[in-house]
């Protein structure tokens, strides 16, 4: 089941106590190459009150997912675990164009921050790995590969390998 990140406008305002939320389901990334499945899951504890003219959302994250190495495109699941804090002045406009005259505040923008900022954006399974072949696309970390390597001199990119970088 979807996530629904949308809470009832009227719930937030109306409260005379912070409004505890408690959410689990699905929550779709796909960001650089880390993306979640079917199995994936994330558990969220929301804190939501105002107090003058300060909205404070309270997130605590826990998220699995999983990353694809860069060089070799072998998959790793991975857990995420996060809190954070916002605080929106809700007399003037935001970042998150909340708007209270709707019915709904949606928290999905700051959810999405959270993931997004706890990602690295170039995955690599470790320091170290050897990528792929480039004329068989073999895994070259679990087999060996017997290819040939170009003649660099036939390329008409050989001269790049002279410049010092």
């Amino acid at each position: 089941m979807n996530l629904n990140l949308k809470i009832k406008t009227i719930d937030i305002v109306n409260s005379p106590v912070p409004l505890v939320v408690n959410l689990a389901g699905k929550f779709d990334i796909s960001y650089a190459n880390h993306f979640t499945e079917e199995q994936d899951l994330v558990n969220l504890i929301l804190e939501i009150f105002i107090e003058d003219s300060i909205l404070n959302i309270a997130i605590n994250l826990k998220l699995s997912y999983q990353s694809e190495c860069a060089r070799c495109l072998s998959k790793k699941a991975n857990k995420m675990k996060n809190s954070r804090l916002f605080k929106l002045n809700v007399d003037v406009e935001n970042d998150y164009e909340i708007n209270f005259d709707s019915q709904y505040v949606d928290l999905e923008p700051f959810i999405s921050e959270i993931i997004i900022d706890n990602l690295d954006t170039l995955y690599t399974c470790n320091i170290e790995c050897k990528g792929l072949c480039g004329i068989c696309g073999n895994n070259i970390n679990k087999f060996k590969c017997n290819c040939e390597e170009k003649n660099l001199k036939e390329s008409p990119f050989s001269s790049l390998s002279q410049l010092d970088l």
